[in-house]
């Protein structure tokens, strides 16, 4: 996993952003991996830029629902 494919990975939650459900999926699975990236070692020396691009996704405007 690089910063790229984070950034992608953004932008198809902000353009899932219509369906909250899809959106929240996707947003929770893509906080997993880079936490995964970064546990596991994978992430090296990019896992500062990994973490800040996934933050990124919390800038995407659709519904969420805390319980």
């Amino acid at each position: 996993m690089d910063v790229s494919q984070v950034r992608q990975r953004v932008q198809a939650i902000a353009d899932a952003s219509d369906d909250p459900e899809d959106a929240h999926l996707r947003e929770d699975k893509l906080l997993v991996d880079v936490l995964k990236a970064i546990a596991t070692g994978a992430a090296g020396d990019h896992a500062a830029a990994l973490a800040g691009a996934a933050l990124e996704v919390t800038k995407v405007q659709f519904q969420r629902w805390y319980g």
